[in-house]
C-alpha cells in the first residue's frame, strides 16, 4: 500500500510526462482535420438537440426548460463513460509505452483524465449555448461546479486505475464494462430526473452510484446547489474507492507490466 501511493504521489509528479502524451493522443487522432476536437463538440450539439426532442416529447417536458439538464447530462456523461470505457484498457494499450519508458504506471491513469477533461472541455460549449438559450442565471451556487468537479474526477481516476489493473489480469473485465455501457446509461438520470419516476422506483435511481456522480456536476451547472446526501455519498466514494483501489494496485503493481 505504501508503495502504491508513492507511484500515484510520482506519477502526479510527471505532470510534464502525461500531459504531453495527452496532447499528443488528441493531435493524431484529429491529425488532418479541419475542426479537429470541435468534431466531438458538433456531435454534442446534433446528440443533444435530437435526445432533447425525443425525450422532452416522452416526457412531456417543456423543451426550453428540458434543454440545460440533457445538455449538461450528455456532456458530464461523456467524461464519464470516456473514463470508463478507455480506463479499463489502459495498460493494455499503453503495453509498448509501459515496456519502453522507465515512469510510474499511474502516469497512464492521468494521462486519459487530462485526454477526457480536454474534450470535456470542449463539449462545455454545449452546456453555455443550452444555458443562453434557457436564460438560466447564474448564481453563488454556481460556483459550487468547481468542488463538483475535483470530487468527480477524483473518482474518475480510482475508477480508471482499478479498472485499468483488473482488465490488465482479467481480459473479461474489458468485455464486461463494455457489455453494460449502455445499460447504465439507460438507468442513470442523465437525460432524465428521478422525479420522473413513480415514487416506488425511484430507488433505481439512487441505488446507481453514477446518479450522484451526475448530479454532484449538474446541479450547480443548472444554478442549483446539490444536497448533502449528493456530496457525502460523492465524497465517501471517492474516500472508500479510493482506498479499495490502493490496496489492489499496491498488489497488482509490479505484475502488470507481466499481463500486458
Amino acid at each position: 500500500m505504501k508503495y502504491a501511493l508513492l507511484d500515484i504521489l510520482e506519477g502526479l509528479k510527471r505532470s510534464d510526462l502525461w500531459a504531453f502524451l495527452a496532447w499528443n493522443d488528441i493531435k493524431k487522432r484529429y491529425r488532418r482535420s479541419t475542426l479537429g476536437p470541435f468534431w466531438i463538440t458538433f456531435a454534442t450539439l446534433i446528440m443533444v438537440g435530437g435526445m432533447t426532442l425525443v425525450y422532452g416529447g416522452l416526457f412531456r417536458q417543456e423543451i426550453k426548460k428540458f434543454l440545460p439538464l440533457v445538455a449538461s447530462g450528455l456532456v458530464i456523461w461523456s467524461l464519464i463513460a470516456g473514463c470508463l470505457t478507455e480506463g479499463v484498457n489502459i495498460f493494455i494499450s499503453a503495453s509498448a509505452t509501459i515496456r519502453q519508458i522507465p515512469a510510474p504506471l499511474t502516469v497512464h491513469v492521468f494521462r486519459l483524465i487530462w485526454t477526457q477533461i480536454i474534450y470535456f472541455l470542449h463539449n462545455l460549449i454545449a452546456i453555455v449555448l443550452a444555458l443562453v438559450i434557457a436564460d438560466v442565471s447564474v448564481t453563488p451556487a454556481t460556483l459550487l461546479v468547481l468542488p463538483a468537479l475535483a470530487i468527480l474526477i477524483a473518482n474518475l481516476t480510482w475508477i480508471s486505475l482499478l479498472l485499468g489493473a483488473t482488465g490488465a489480469r482479467f481480459r473479461d473485465v474489458p468485455l464486461i464494462v463494455q457489455s453494460f455501457m449502455s445499460a447504465i446509461f439507460m438507468i442513470t438520470p442523465i437525460v432524465w430526473q428521478p422525479s420522473f419516476l413513480p415514487p416506488d422506483r425511484q430507488w433505481v435511481a439512487y441505488l446507481n452510484p453514477f446518479t450522484y456522480l451526475v448530479e454532484i456536476v449538474r446541479e450547480p451547472l443548472l444554478g442549483n446547489s446539490p444536497s448533502l446526501a449528493i456530496w457525502f455519498v460523492s465524497i465517501a466514494m471517492a474516500l472508500g474507492g479510493g482506498l479499495i483501489t490502493v490496496i489492489v494496485y499496491g498488489r497488482s503493481r509490479k505484475k502488470i507490466a507481466f499481463w500486458v
